[in-house]
């Protein structure tokens, strides 16, 4: 009976430890947060900078200034990653995802960072919406 009741303690530790790993990835990890509210689109939820060039595939590129900050991450549907500092430390920061419907993203994009949590902005700087859906060809008849 000790030996069952040390086994499903252990077990119910490793679903809790499992839990715990995966809500911790999935929430942001600094103490400031700003939330995309549509910056970089057009009226329609479109992009205003639609650039693609060839061979590019479909992505979005976010960009988060955020004053004195240091390290920061985005948190999109998919999950949450890690924005990669751009420039000399000025508190600018990007993260290019793939291309997804940016007016479904407003306000459910979030990037937390450390530094200080006052004017943080959150955009969608440009992206390539893709091809869009081809065109059928022809079927035979007989």
């Amino acid at each position: 009976m000790r030996k069952l009741i040390a086994l499903l303690s252990a077990v119910v530790l490793v679903i809790l430890g499992i839990s715990v790993i995966s809500s911790a990835s999935a929430s942001p990890m600094y103490p400031n947060q700003v939330t995309y509210t549509g910056q970089g689109l057009n009226d329609d939820g479109t992009l205003q900078n639609n650039n693609c060039e060839d061979g590019t595939a479909p992505y979005l590129l976010f960009v988060l200034t955020a004053n004195k900050a240091t390290a920061a991450d985005i948190t999109l549907p998919s999950g949450t990653y890690a924005m990669v500092q751009s420039g000399n430390g000025n508190g600018a920061f990007k993260f290019m995802a793939d291309y997804q419907d940016p007016a479904m993203l407003v306000d459910n994009v979030i990037a937390s960072y450390d530094g200080m949590a006052t004017n943080a902005q959150l955009v969608i700087s440009h992206g390539c919406e893709g091809e869009g859906t081809p065109t059928p060809s022809p079927s035979w008849t007989s």
